[in-house]
């Protein structure tokens, strides 16, 4: 039947259908529904006329939920590519027009590769959230049941069908995704992540069945640990939930389909995974492709399963070199949460970083205590933020070279398949941890290893070990595993003779009721020890910048390496941080225990202050990450056995800098020249001890002092809060107010004094009057007063 002549029937259908319903002949749902059979009949005679392939239109308007569009096109044992949603016919098609459920549907479908939206006059075709094209359907009069028959067919007479033909020919066409490298891999994987999230976020607020309940309860309470120190916010768990099941799905049904060789993947794609090699991963997987799920989930399973079904297994091969799979997920979460990646400090390290951070704690395990390096069976590493796995494929590569030079190649899967058991992952969010199994079971079949299970673990680094604690398990084919995986990873915390720890921990600057929700207690009662010496020193204040995500994880380092129960007393510590710990007066404590613990410490500052000096000569300093501080690299070695009690740390600084390295590519080419063994890196012997500075004093090879030697008064500022009190125009003036204020009663000194958090009168007002304390400042420009600061136990200023 002409296209045409399928319209005037479909108009005259509508018309009788609504002269026959009038009750519910208003705009709305109810209307939708009537109209959406006779549309689908259209569509099927149009369909005829476009296209000889044999295609189904799938009604899902009898099945609503978020996740269904109102008609789906399916070639025959595939599932459906391309769809139509329905609107009433007094509702717009117009984007900016449309509100409520509307505007929520609209965002959520423009994750769907192709779909037109249409009100049953007109209709509008995008590729996701790109409007493509548009086509005129009926007159709205031709479907009002007031309007004769001859009226209605003139009015459509009068309109050409080719736009109609043209937008079901382009739905009935759709085909499968076609990714052509890793980038077009992971932007395909986001938007069917995408999708799923916003199902469930929209299923979320009109409640789950209790099986999806159950699966939800599972991820909040057990599986997310404490999903704040991953930078989340707890007040919003359901959109943490909405991601992560998004993200878990979508990489676990890639790690089925990795498993399963490259084969299509189906809603019993857990199978694909051994149970003794991935158990936790599995009954996770299981738990989100159960039938009450796939069915809240609607085509946005369907769109996940042709996605990773979509991916050809070549295409994230390494080539010539390179791991296109090594930007994977940083390229995924910038289409599926862009915000995520700087909120949550998703900068993937560079590989030629990583090489280089590898290369130097091999170098520290040969060398500092005289193993054999990653290839020594008695060597285990740990990555104790280990995301989504940089480290790992790092280490492992640098085993299987190690191999391959010296014992030639054919032992290179040999010892891969070694060194893949003895490293350790600790990864505290489970979408980059089943991201992280991907890769690694990836990287050590592609190097000819097997490996039965990845020691990978879903655990969160800084809390203590508590094996069952807090498991308790809504879905019995999960409970297992959890407790088993907790078990494993408190093993791996408390007795695995682990002697290298290495990684990019987080670094975010904690701001106050943070540390223990974020660090928690058990991390916060050890990093006592960093600031004590610092108060001690009479430099309390300047603590204020070190609650720092990154201080716990060294702090963690030091207690794995030197304190816990398997402890060896011994070992390497290699990490890619923020600088500041360098020379910030609040790291004091910290410096002080790195060379107290260690017996070589090497420094390899790649700066990239965006807020720092710079020399004279240079525009601009660039980071090796896309962030604001600056960072660098230590590599800590103890070899172990008795020290001297005051024996401390040999300290060896390598500037980018004095190198002539500025720019991100000069750094990482520098990195990389390092990395394969070349002299490129110019080491510095550094003086000091205790809390004094990791890096080279101002000048130092000039003669000329340092800033701080010339000030013999320093600070991070002065903020008073007793101005009248605290500053006298003269030297003479002070002493005598001070000597006259120490002579009141506490009571009446209190009220001249003002308490802060930091400064008592109790205690300063015990302090033996010290002439020496009274200061001159620069008040205001030209303005020269005098300020009295005993530094230890009072300070005015």
């Amino acid at each position: 039947m002409p296209t045409i002549d399928s319209l005037i029937t479909f108009a005259a259908a509508v018309r009788a259908d609504r002269a026959a319903n009038p009750g519910i002949a208003g705009e709305g749902a109810g209307l939708e529904l009537l109209i959406a059979p006779r549309f689908q009949a259209l569509v099927e005679s149009v369909l005829s006329g476009v296209t000889v392939a044999p295609l189904r239109v799938l009604p899902e308007y009898r099945k609503p939920g978020f996740g269904r569009p109102d008609l789906a096109f399916a070639p025959p044992g595939a599932p459906a590519r391309a769809f139509i949603e329905l609107k009433a016919p007094d509702k717009s098609v117009i984007p900016e027009r449309l509100t409520g459920h509307d505007a929520d549907q609209f965002r959520r479908f423009c994750e769907l590769p192709l779909w037109a939206l249409t009100n049953f006059t007109a209709i509008h075709l995008y590729e996701r959230d790109r409007l493509i094209d548009r086509a005129d359907v009926v007159p709205v009069a031709a479907l009002d049941p007031a309007v004769s028959a001859a009226k209605a067919e003139a009015l459509i007479r009068a309109q050409d069908p080719a736009g109609l033909e043209r937008i079901v020919q382009a739905l009935s066409m759709a085909q499968p995704p076609q990714p052509g490298d890793a980038k077009e891999v992971a932007q395909v994987l986001a938007h069917a992540a995408r999708l799923v999230r916003e199902v469930v976020l929209a299923q979320a607020k009109e409640g789950f069945n209790p099986v999806v309940e159950s699966v939800r309860d599972e991820f909040n309470e057990t599986l997310f640990a404490r999903a704040e120190a991953g930078g989340y916010d707890a007040r919003d768990m359901t959109g943490l939930f909405a991601s992560a099941f998004a993200q878990t799905l979508v990489f676990g049904l890639l790690l089925a389909h990795e498993a399963g060789g490259g084969g299509e993947v189906d809603r019993d794609a857990y199978r694909r995974l051994p149970d003794d090699t991935y158990p936790l991963l599995r009954g996770t997987l299981r738990a989100l492709t159960l039938d009450e799920v796939r069915d809240m989930l609607g085509v946005a399973f369907d769109l996940a399963l042709d996605a990773v079904n979509s991916v050809d297994p070549g295409l994230l091969a390494p080539k010539n070199g390179r791991d296109p799979v090594l930007y994977l997920y940083e390229d995924f979460l910038r289409v599926f949460d862009p915000g995520a990646v700087a909120k949550y400090g998703v900068y993937y390290t560079p590989p030629e970083v990583v090489r280089l951070i590898v290369t130097e704690a091999d170098h520290a395990l040969k060398e500092g205590l005289g193993t054999e390096g990653l290839l020594d069976e008695n060597v285990r590493l740990l990555d104790p933020a280990c995301g989504t796995g940089t480290f790992l494929l790092g280490a492992i590569g640098a085993a299987a070279h190690e191999a391959e030079k010296t014992y030639g190649a054919g032992m290179a899967p040999a010892a891969v398949s070694d060194f893949a058991q003895r490293m350790y992952g600790f990864e505290l969010l489970v979408g980059p941890y089943t991201v992280a199994h991907y890769r690694v079971l990836r990287e050590v079949a592609g190097r000819g290893g097997g490996a039965k299970h990845i020691p990978i673990y879903l655990t969160d680094t800084l809390a203590p070990p508590a094996g069952e604690v807090g498991v308790a398990p809504h879905l019995d084919f999960m409970g297992a595993p959890m407790v088993a995986e907790r078990e494993a990873a408190d093993r791996v915390k408390r007795d695995a003779p682990i002697l290298a720890i290495i990684g990019n921990p987080p670094y975010k600057r904690l701001k106050k009721g943070e540390v223990p929700r974020l660090v928690g207690s058990f991390v916060g009662a050890m990093w006592e020890d960093l600031k004590k010496p610092v108060r001690d020193a009479g430099f309390g204040r300047s603590l204020n910048a070190f609650p720092d995500l990154y201080v716990a994880f060294y702090r963690w380092a030091l207690w794995r390496l030197f304190e816990a129960e398997g402890a060896l007393g011994r070992g390497v510590v290699a990490f890619i941080t923020n600088r500041n710990f360098l020379t910030g007066t609040g790291f004091g404590g910290l410096r002080r225990m790195l060379r107290r613990r260690f017996d070589h410490l090497r420094i390899i500052d790649f700066r990239g202050d965006n807020r720092g000096a710079l020399p004279a000569t240079v525009a601009s300093d660039e980071n090796v990450f896309n962030i604001e501080v600056g960072v660098c690299v230590l590599i800590a070695s103890a070899r172990g056995g008795k020290k001297a009690a005051d024996a401390e740390a040999r300290v060896e600084y390598a500037d980018v800098w004095a190198q002539g390295a500025f720019t991100r590519k000069q750094k990482l080419a520098l990195a990389e020249a390092a990395a394969n063994g070349e002299a490129a890196l110019d080491f510095r012997a550094v003086a000091g001890t205790g809390m004094e500075p990791l890096k080279p004093r101002g000048f130092a090879a000039q003669d000329w002092p340092g800033v701080q030697e010339v000030f013999g008064f320093r600070s991070n500022g002065i903020v008073t809060y007793r101005d009248a009190f605290a500053y006298a125009t003269t030297a003479e003036e002070m002493e005598k107010r001070i000597k006259t204020w120490m002579g009141k009663s506490l009571v009446e000194a209190k009220k001249e004094f003002k308490d802060s958090s930091t400064n008592k009168t109790a205690s300063a007002i015990k302090i033996s009057f010290n002439k020496s304390y009274i200061y001159p400042v620069s008040y205001r420009p030209y303005d020269i007063r005098y300020i009295y600061t005993a530094r230890k136990g009072m300070s005015i200023g």
